[in-house]
């Protein structure tokens, strides 16, 4: 039931990620643009290293800026012209905090039809030791490999990339930037695939937009999107690169999502809502019967991720006494060093994995256009 990693797929730059040290000079500065041959792996270590790196990058915070200018500086070093949309948010105490969403767009051959990239920046559990390594830091890390692949490549299609301020704070930099669309440049966006947590769990998923329970959309679901094309997309691209699919549809779970289908707890939401087809990568495990059943958000059955695991009901030996419940999100254990121990090479064959199927995916327009 949980296969051995494929070590075939593992980055070249393994070792320097399970030392957490580096290659080269690769990581002398988190300020961005230090090389351009840096792999996902060194831009992870630049984002969630504690040291090497930003670490925790709060949302509202100084860590969110610094994240914030080491995007905007790696992605100029590519050769990209990014800029940063700032906006506002509250918090339930009324209180207003600053963050932004960094963006910018690699020209395809039909300037209107868009394709949109996204994965949020911020991070949260800092009190219990997190820097945001998996969650999201692996996101962020992938797309960020991927603007460095396609850089020089003729695209059928705009591409345009998204990294959201503010995520776990209410998903506030995908709702604004969803709410600043014109009329005309929504209906240019053909789907939205979005990268959180892409590494670090049991499997590598993708999901499309819950069709059995629409999102609450502010009330209005007279756009809501909760089509399969983008999803079917990416699990062709996988397939098509070497007969291997990286990508896994959970099945049906009773009481709950039909298979290949995700809530509506990530920057995917505000696009559905307005009639975008989605996909949603991450790394998590159905299997398990977690706190709430087999909803995804237990993401190992490793025993040091609980307080005690079940083997025969894939779950809590005893769910009221059950502490940590396999969460590796939002924890301490959210760190690379951590992950590292627990699961040598598998954050780094999770992320290769990612960046080679997108950039299949988004070279061929085929994949999910009609």
């Amino acid at each position: 039931m949980f296969p051995e990693i494929n070590t075939k797929k593992l980055l070249p730059g393994l070792a320097c990620l399970m030392l957490v040290t580096g290659c080269s000079d690769n990581n002398d500065s988190n300020n961005g643009g230090s090389n351009a041959n840096k792999t996902a792996d060194d831009y992870l270590i630049d984002l969630a290293h504690p040291t090497k790196g930003i670490g925790a990058r709060v949302a509202g915070t100084e860590s969110e800026r610094k994240a914030e200018a080491y995007l905007l500086a790696e992605l100029k070093s590519l050769g990209y012209t990014p800029s940063a949309q700032a906006f506002t948010y509250k918090d339930r105490d009324n209180n207003e905090f600053n963050s932004s969403n960094v963006i910018f767009e690699k020209a395809g051959t039909d300037a209107d039809k868009v394709l949109v990239l996204g994965a949020h920046y911020d991070t949260t559990g800092e009190d219990l030791g997190s820097t945001g390594a998996t969650d999201n830091g692996t996101g962020v890390s992938t797309l960020l490999d991927v603007a460095k692949r396609i850089k020089d490549k003729t695209l059928p299609y705009t591409l345009r990339f998204v990294f959201f301020g503010a995520e776990e704070k209410g998903l506030h930099g995908s709702n604004y930037y969803v709410s600043q669309l014109s009329v005309d440049d929504l209906g240019k966006i053909v789907g939205m695939v979005n990268y959180d947590t892409v590494a670090g769990g049991d499997y590598l998923y993708v999901h499309s937009a819950d069709s059995a329970t629409p999102y609450e959309c502010n009330g209005d679901n007279a756009s809501y999107a909760a089509g399969d094309t983008v999803r079917k997309g990416m699990l062709n691209a996988s397939i098509a690169l070497d007969g291997d699919n990286d990508f896994l549809i959970h099945p049906n779970v009773d009481g709950g999502y039909q298979a290949g289908e995700t809530g509506d707890w990530s920057d995917h939401v505000a696009f559905a809502c307005r009639g975008i087809p989605i996909a949603y990568v991450e790394a998590t495990n159905f299997d398990i019967d977690g706190k709430y059943g087999k909803d995804g958000y237990s993401q190992t059955v490793n025993s040091q991720f609980w307080t005690c695991f079940d083997e025969a009901t894939v779950g809590a030996c005893d769910k009221d006494a059950e502490e940590k419940w396999g969460e590796i999100w939002h924890t301490g254990s959210d760190r690379i060093d951590a992950m590292e121990s627990a699961f040598p090479g598998r954050v780094s064959s999770q992320m290769e994995r990612a960046v080679k199927a997108t950039v299949e995916f988004v070279s061929f327009a085929d994949y999910y256009l009609p």
